[in-house]
């Protein structure tokens, strides 16, 4: 296993570096702000020479960005800048740019793209790599498309329980505290559960308190000390298709999604089963305080997409009918961002991936348990989206009949056991409601043309439906 150490930024990469990233950053995919955001390096993750970098003359630093500004959750994140460095004769895949140095010219690369990075981190986060040689492990890697707020890649050369390689996630926006998408997945494989892509290892490592940038001003909640994680790696799942295009797929061709929903539901319905058998129990819910804050995020939902403003009256009476008929049931640890996207269907059925929850909250907060019916409303939305995305014939009759699906065979197996059906049908349509505001907001700055679909899902919750 390769030696970690955490120093201070001044005792990372020449400032030169820094100047290049402070450039470099807002035009990433992964990168959390937007507007006026300063970037400050804080921390350098380095790694001794023993199994790092393959032995290619490549220094891997994992640089920890602190990030401040008016558009970023509580003011400020922090962004982990893997970068790989090497002489610029060596320059290789991922290169930023050649900058030059006290010590001479260096090559600076983003080390999501480059093999001595992965090969860093496999090593660091404890992986079980057997007699491989260090080049055959990230052999035909590769950085998976698509991903925007974290980096995966895909390394075929990694040796796991059935053959299929691995996985690596590097998490860009990071934080200490237990990180939900390392702690479920290891306890959901070490109870064996199959619903989820095996846990081989991760790199986590020990952060100081983040100290204001400049003595005296307003501190920004960034985190305490403690453990953060920096990269998972869990096993490949083999021939595998993203759950969100598969529906897309079957709706452009008019065709039924109802069997392949209803696979899901079950499982989901495992899934919830076995976080209650292996993960610490909630408190019951606080009827009052669980529905005040619906109620905080409507309004703010309603002040912010002004289509919705007619409609407060009938979201408010839908959340005073919660708050008299919520029953105190036990919260839990529930997957906190579940859509089709966070599925995938291979040959062995469904497997649910991606437990951090939404990334720019605070790492604290997306490990709060919470009513497990919250990941139900988030599928029930993502089946109305594939409708609409993948154009689907009859888009209602087909997002109702996948819904219907879903929802069914997750009562039946198991879901919801501690509320009566007409109970948890209001439940779900109140966190229906809530996703739907979110994506209004969303819509309504991101894809204006696109903002009828949530703001009919928030016209049928209030008509009665879901």
């Amino acid at each position: 296993m390769t030696g970690v150490a955490v120093r201070s930024a001044a005792q990372g990469p020449d400032p030169s570096v820094a100047d290049l990233l402070a450039a470099w950053l807002p035009g990433r995919r992964w990168f959390p702000g937007a507007g006026d955001v300063r970037a400050e390096p804080w921390l350098a993750v380095t790694f001794d020479a023993t199994g790092a970098a393959g032995g290619h003359g490549a220094d891997v630093v994992l640089l920890l960005v602190r990030l401040t500004g008016a558009g970023l959750p509580g003011g400020g994140v922090v962004a982990q800048v893997p970068l790989v460095l090497t002489p610029p004769a060596d320059a290789g895949p991922g290169l930023i740019a050649v900058v030059r140095t006290a010590t001479g010219d260096v090559a600076v690369h983003d080390g999501g793209e480059h093999p001595s990075c992965w090969l860093t981190l496999l090593h660091a986060a404890g992986v079980a790599t057997g007699d491989v040689p260090d080049d055959d492990l990230v052999a035909g890697g590769r950085p998976v498309g698509g991903e925007q707020s974290n980096t995966s890649v895909l390394l075929p050369g990694v040796p796991s329980p059935s053959g299929a390689g691995a996985i690596l996630k590097i998490l860009r926006t990071v934080g200490p505290g237990p990180h939900p998408d390392v702690v479920v997945p290891q306890a959901l494989t070490r109870a064996g559960w199959d619903g989820v892509p095996r846990f081989l290892g991760a790199l986590q490592v020990s952060t100081p308190p983040l100290e204001p940038a400049v003595p005296g001003a307003a501190t920004v909640d960034l985190g305490a000390a403690g453990e953060t994680a920096l990269a998972v790696v869990s096993e490949r799942v083999p021939d595998a298709r993203d759950g969100f295009e598969l529906a897309c797929e079957h709706a452009a061709h008019g065709e039924s999604f109802a069997h392949l929903a209803g696979g899901l539901g079950r499982v989901v319905a495992e899934l919830h089963a076995t976080l209650r058998r292996t993960m610490p129990p909630g408190p019951r819910v606080d009827p009052a305080a669980f529905v005040a804050g619906l109620r905080r995020r409507a309004a703010t939902a309603v002040a912010e997409a002004p289509a919705l403003a007619d409609r407060l009256p009938r979201i408010t009476a839908l959340l005073d009918d919660l708050r008299r008929h919520l029953p105190r049931a036990h919260l839990q640890t529930i997957h906190g961002d579940l859509h089709l996207g966070q599925a995938l269907h291979g040959a062995t059925g469904w497997k649910l991936l991606d437990f951090e929850g939404e990334p720019q909250r605070p790492v604290a907060e997306r490990a709060v348990p919470d009513l497990p019916l919250r990941d139900v409303a988030g599928m029930v939305r993502s089946f109305d989206y594939a409708a609409a995305v993948g154009g689907a014939p009859e888009p209602a009759a087909w997002r109702d009949e996948a819904a219907h699906a879903f929802v069914a065979a997750y009562r039946d197996g198991g879901g919801s056991p501690e509320t009566d059906p007409p109970t948890t049908d209001l439940v779900l349509r109140a966190l229906v409601l809530d996703k739907a505001l979110y994506e209004v907001v969303y819509e309504t700055r991101q894809r204006p043309a696109w903002v009828h679909i949530p703001l009919a899902a928030v016209d049928r919750v209030l008509d009665g439906g879901a």
